[in-house]
This record gives structure tokens, sequence and C-alpha cells, in this order.
């Protein structure tokens, strides 16, 4: 009786911390124009999730580490951390952007590699993300081949297997069968579940944004997928842009590709017709989704609206992952507008967009259009990593994110047990993206040893604290400026204003916030940094190939002398275009001015702009990081 026992303990437990290979029970079905799980209709409103494989916003030169522009993703905590994110905001439904595909460029990790080659890394990444769509019940509709060309599309496929018309050549179509073939009979390196038996995935899409007239290709490949995977759906590559889009599809659909099992459209400001006019193009025929969303004015319409007709889902465009090596990710993306992703559980820096309204949007209306109540926003469940400074002459502070945390609370003490002291709440982390300190302490005695920890917190509660780092013993003090406003300078030229302009400055800038920047026409303006000691300053600027800036130094705080030669050291980033527009919204030069030692007794800086009376405002200054000893004398 006794070893029964034992047994059965065992059991549970080794089955409590084994993977759930498959946690759902039944596969999505059709059923005329809904969906259905089991007996029940599946509806959704939910997101997607365009980085959840790997990393990118399209600015170069971010993780050099990495070797590439779009990143690897780290599994042991970038993707848990983003299904933990939408666990707590209640998403059923992910849909991914697309695969990569070798191009030549050495850029990415390609997971289509070669004809016939596939990145065995890469597909564990989407084995990776299937195990967590079990595990936090959350269904998928993955996408194949992006017709975009970047990061590897249809273009880099078809070059390949030889080139030539990518719907149209033989070898190219038969390396696209191929593809499908080892997707579907791939098995999961973490479940042992092959993908075709695997009920996460709520459909298959060949691709994104695939031509309105390529209708003779995807019947071959929904014959062909179907053949060899009848247990999933098939969503139309297409996307309609107004009704008679959606009618000549739906039309096809139902007389020429009785295969495909949902029809998309999207509810961007230039998408025609409501959603209701779109739906009943498709009610009695075939399920409708708004496979992408995204709107300033209008936004909750679209989720009233799919809510109150027949339409079975809608995704938000998009929800972004936080970071491995610390912070949140970038959310501007490559697009021509600066909203294109939004981050969980929305922050400050967003309201230019309403991110953190739209995201309680979309959450409470993913539970409505499922007729369950909305439940609290529940706390911030992981404790934060903080990793070791990032200066050894200051306290410049990183960490990984807590899932669902707005704020973070810092504490500090004069040991690793405390007691500990909060120098910092309600700290928002948004404007100072992956590649910056998110907290440096201005307050910290040099000479003294300190102690820290960090704490996510939100309107329901705080997580656990971090790991405690420490003891970190500085020389100097650090401010980090990001030119909010001019509340740290001592001074500064009248002709001297604060940009809050979103779109394109926002992607030209790499998501840089806020920059001063000279009047158009107006001569050099001037910041001034004002302590009793200032031993280093490092000054971050932007601008289209103007390198102007110039630093000077007072011993006096009245005399000005130009730096010695060899004190500054000056690094740029030259420009490179967007992804998608080239030029139109592009990353611009970035020019960075470090003085890593200023001469002995140095209690002033002035940072002058140059380009005086051109008819342009650059340079823009977008940051001023100080280390300084005393007290920083500001305008305040």
């Amino acid at each position: 009786m006794l070893r029964a026992i034992v047994l059965r303990i065992v059991v549970i437990l080794v089955s409590a911390i084994q993977p759930r290979a498959n946690a759902f029970t039944h596969f999505i079905t059709r059923d005329g124009d809904r969906l259905k799980e089991g007996n029940q209709v599946f509806r959704f409103i939910s997101v997607n999730t365009p980085t959840i494989n790997g990393h990118y916003d399209g600015y170069k030169h971010t993780n050099p580490a990495s070797g590439y522009v779009y990143d690897p993703v780290e599994l042991s905590y970038e993707m848990e951390a983003h299904f933990k994110d939408m666990a707590q905001m209640g998403v059923t439904v992910i849909r991914t952007w697309g695969i990569t595909v070798n191009d030549g460029s050495g850029e990415f990790e390609a997971l289509v590699s070669g004809p016939h080659t596939y990145n065995e890394t890469a597909f564990r990444r989407i084995d990776k993300m299937l195990e967590l769509c079990n595990k936090y019940n959350i269904r998928v509709i993955l996408c194949l081949v992006k017709e975009n060309k970047y990061w590897g599309g249809t273009a880099a496929f078809s070059k390949l297997y030889g080139g030539g018309d990518y719907y149209q050549a033989a070898a190219v179509k038969a390396g696209f069968k191929e593809l499908l073939q080892t997707a579907v009979s791939r098995k999961n390196r973490f479940t042992g579940v092959l993908y075709k038996n695997d009920k996460a995935i709520l459909a298959w899409e060949f691709g994104n944004e695939v031509p309105n007239n390529q209708g003779a290709w995807i019947a071959e490949m929904a014959a062909y997928l179907k053949s060899i995977d009848p247990n999933h759906l098939i969503a139309d590559p297409r996307r309609a842009n107004g009704v008679q889009q959606m009618n000549d599809i739906v039309t096809d659909v139902m007389a020429n590709n009785t295969n495909i099992d949902i029809v998309k459209t999207r509810q961007y400001p230039n998408y025609r017709n409501t959603v209701a006019e779109l739906w009943n193009e498709c009610q009695g025929k075939r399920p409708l989704i708004i496979d992408e969303f995204q709107r300033f004015d209008g936004f909750k319409d679209v989720l009233e609206a799919v809510c109150n007709t027949g339409t079975s889902g809608a995704l938000l465009w998009s929800l972004m992952k936080p970071q491995y090596n610390g912070g949140i990710g970038g959310h501007a993306l490559f697009h021509s507008y600066s909203w294109g992703g939004s981050r969980w559980p929305g922050f400050d820096s967003g309201d230019y967009f309403k991110e953190r309204e739209n995201l309680m949007l979309v959450r409470a209306y993913g539970y409505k259009i499922r007729g369950k109540q909305l439940p609290a926003l529940p706390a911030p469940t992981d404790a934060p990593y903080l990793y070791p400074s990032l200066r050894s002459d200051a306290v410049a502070l990183k960490w990984r994110v807590s899932p669902g945390a707005r704020y973070y609370i810092i504490e500090r003490a004069s040991t690793a047990k405390g007691p500990w002291q909060v120098i910092s709440t309600d700290l928002d982390i948004s404007y100072h993206l992956y590649f910056y300190p998110l907290f440096t302490d201005a307050s910290a005695i040099p000479g003294k040893a300190y102690y820290y920890r960090v704490k996510g917190k939100n309107e329901a509660g705080i997580s656990p604290a971090s790991n405690v780092i420490g003891p970190v013993v500085p020389t100097s003090r650090l401010v980090m400026d990001n030119l909010k406003d001019f509340s740290l300078t001592a001074s500064h030229s009248n002709n001297l204003r604060i940009s809050q302009e979103s779109w394109p400055r926002l992607r030209q800038t790499e998501e840089d916030f806020f920059q001063a920047e000279r009047v158009v026409g107006s001569e050099s303006g001037e910041l001034v940094y004002r302590a009793d000691t200032l031993s280093w300053i490092e000054v971050i600027a932007f601008s289209d190939k103007v390198d102007a800036v110039n630093l000077f130094y007072s011993t006096d705080g009245s005399s000005w002398t130009a730096l010695p030669e060899g004190g500054l050291h000056k690094t740029h980033r030259a420009a490179y275009p967007s992804q998608i527009s080239g030029n139109k919204d592009n990353s611009i030069d970035k020019y960075t001015y470090t003085v890593p030692a200023l001469p002995h007794g140095t209690v002033a800086v002035r940072v002058v702009t140059g380009n005086a009376g051109a008819t342009n405002t650059y340079p823009w200054l977008a940051r001023v990081h100080l280390g300084f000893k005393g007290s920083l004398k500001t305008a305040r």
C-alpha cells in the first residue's frame, strides 16, 4: 500500500515538472462561417507577435555580440516572458509574422538557410513557442514565407531554388511544398509532438500579404497541405482591402479554393469599409478574422464591431517582447508610423498613441467576446533579474523586466541583507531603450559601498525583489539626462527647444524620445552643466551628416576653455536605410562625443551645437551622461 502511494506521488511530481505536450482537447475546426473548439464557438481578440521567434526593430548595432541585425531570441527568458505578458493580458491566439529565409545578407539567422536546407536552431525556436503555447493555453496562426522583402521573403526563397516567378516556377513551388512537408512532419524537440498533431496550431498561413491574384497557387498549396495535414485549418494568405476585394476573395474561395477555411481583412486607417460591411460578404460562407488592426481614432469601434458581428476574431498589430539583456524592446518598428508595436502593460512613453488604453481595451474585449467576466489585473509575476553595474566608476543599473510591471522600485543598502532604503519609486524605464542603462544613482556617495535590488510594480501589486548586486563602490555620481526638459541643466540658450515629435523622429533617433534642437536659421545653441566637480561627460547627438558639436570646460564657472588635444573621443554611426521606406524615416547619423576624464578642477561644461544659421534644426542633442562629485547645480 505504501509503495503504491509513493509511486503515485512520484507520478504526480514527474507530470508536474514535465511540459504539457498537448494541453488542448480539440483542434480548432470550421463550421460554416464559424470557428469551433469542440462543440463551442471559438472567438478571440488577441495580438500579433512578430518578434516571438527573433528580435528585430530595424535598428542596427544594438546587439553587436550577436553579429546580426535580426537577433535570435534567448529562449530561457525572452520568449517565456512574452507568454507571461500575454497570459496577464488574457491572450488566447497569436499570429506569427513569417519565417526567415536566407537572402545572402548574413544579417539574420535564417530558418530556410538554403535549398532543401533548414536551420535546426531556428526551428527549435518554433518548437519552444509551441511548447509555451500549450503551457499557457494560447493558439497560434503560423505564418510562413512573407511576400515582404525584409529578412528573407518570397524573392529570397525563389532565388534559392533557381529564380523565376515564386508563384509559377515549378522548382520554387516544389521547394515550398518541401517546406510544408518539413514543418508538418517535424517532431517538436521539447514536447515530442509532431506539428501536424499539435492542437496549439490554430491554422497555417502560407505567407504574409500574398497578392490577391494568386488564387491558383493558393489552391495548389492548400490541396497539398490538406493531404499531409488534415487536422489543421488554413487561413487565406490574401487580405481584403474593402468590400469589393472581400467579395472577390470569398467568391474565389467558395468556387475554386474550398480548402481555405478562414478569410482575412485588416483595419488600418488606409483600409476601406467597416467590419460589419466586410462581415456581410463572409456571412454564411467562411469565418472572417481581422488579422491585423491598429488605429488612433476608432480603435474601440473596431473591437465593438468584431464582437457585435459574426467575425471570429481580431489581432492587434502588435505586441513586442522584453529583452534578455535588460529593458523593453523598441516599438516603432520599421513602418512609416511609430505606433506599430505595443509593450505590455503600456508605458508613459506610449501615451502619444494610447498604448496603455488600447492594450486594456484588447484585454477587456478579449474576455467579452468569449462571454467571460473580466478578471482583476494581476500583479507582476516574476522578480526582475538585476545585472552588475554597467560602469565600474558609477552606478548604472540594468535588469530583465518583470512581466506585467509598469514601474520599478529601486532599493539600496549598505549590506547585502539590508535594511533597504527606497531611492526611486514609480520609475518608468520605457524612455531608455534596451541599449542604455535603466537607472543611475545620482545620490550615491563616491567611495562608499552599496548594494542594490529592484522590484516591479503595477496598480495591482509589487513583484518579488530581484537578486542583490554589490558591493558597488562608485568613484563618481552619474546622472543620465535624456532631455525630456531642461531641468538637469544649469542653463540653456533661448534658441534651443525640446522636440517631442513622434514619427518619423522616433525612427530617425532609434527611439531616443526627446532632443534639444536649434530653432531653424538661428545661431549655435548651447547647454551648460555645472557641479561641484565634473569628472567626465558623454553627449549623444543625431544629425544628417552634420558633425558640429563642440565641448568647452570651465574651472571657475565663467571662463571657457577648449578641451586639450586628444581629450575628446568621438564615434560615428552612419545613417542606414529603413527596411520598408528607404530614406523616408531611416535612422540618421548618430554621433557620440565622450570626454572620459575632464581636466582637473572642472566645475562646468558647455555643449555647443554649432551649425549656426543653418536652415535645419541639426544637430539634435539627445542625451547627456555626466559623472560628477558633490552636487549637480541645476536651474531648478
